[in-house]
């Protein structure tokens, strides 16, 4: 347990700090608004107004009612202002909120705290090999979990952090006998797919 929580707390340090500092399309402040906001969501909250309309909204179905999600709604929010890979890095700061969270609620701790957002400008690199492929929004390659955030520069790498910490490695996932923390494959996945159908994820 105190591997688990010692790995817990290593990577709520990393994820904090990429939320603090300025992304790709939104500063340090206002990652950690779209973070207070998805927060404020889950706890029926009304929105904050600290956002853009399409950017509170955005986070807001995002953290409560991802499976309603259609590409009418994506279309909707660019055409009130949001890029595609703006949305898209929304889904990254919400999806890896909620999966801090809700470990840290399994491991019977507090939420982790929000960071003081650090100074600065967002990069806005675009990613010109995105583009729509078989998905709803742009992705390097065809879309599927793998290439999801690849329309943002580090999205990849700050998904598989999250996913190797709180799940399994890439390359232990085509390993059938792979163990974490004791448990066995078969239980990991149970846990996992117990968890999906709950949450509504058919994929």
């Amino acid at each position: 347990m105190t591997a688990l929580l010692d790995a817990f707390e290593a990577l709520v340090t990393r994820q904090v700090a990429a939320l603090a500092a300025p992304g790709v399309w939104f500063t340090g402040e206002e990652q950690v608004a779209i973070a207070r906001e998805a927060r404020g969501a889950r706890a029926g909250q009304p929105p904050a107004g600290e956002l853009p309309a399409a950017v509170a909204d955005a986070s807001r179905r995002i953290a409560t009612e991802a499976w309603t999600i259609r590409p009418a709604d994506i279309a909707a929010w660019v055409n009130a202002g949001l890029r595609a890979e703006a949305y898209v890095e929304i889904l990254s700061i919400v999806a890896r909120l909620a999966a801090l969270d809700t470990a840290a609620f399994g491991l019977g701790l507090d939420d982790p705290v929000l960071p003081e957002p650090i100074a600065g400008l967002p990069s806005q690199v675009v990613i010109t090999d995105a583009a729509i492929n078989q998905g709803w929004v742009p992705t390097v390659g065809v879309a599927h979990p793998v290439t999801a955030l690849t329309a943002i520069p580090g999205g990849l790498e700050l998904q598989f952090d999250v996913h190797e910490t709180l799940y399994l490695s890439i390359d232990e996932m085509s390993d059938p006998v792979a163990t974490r923390n004791g448990a066995t494959r078969a239980q990991i996945e149970l846990a996992a797919a117990r968890t999906s159908y709950l949450n509504e994820c058919f994929f």
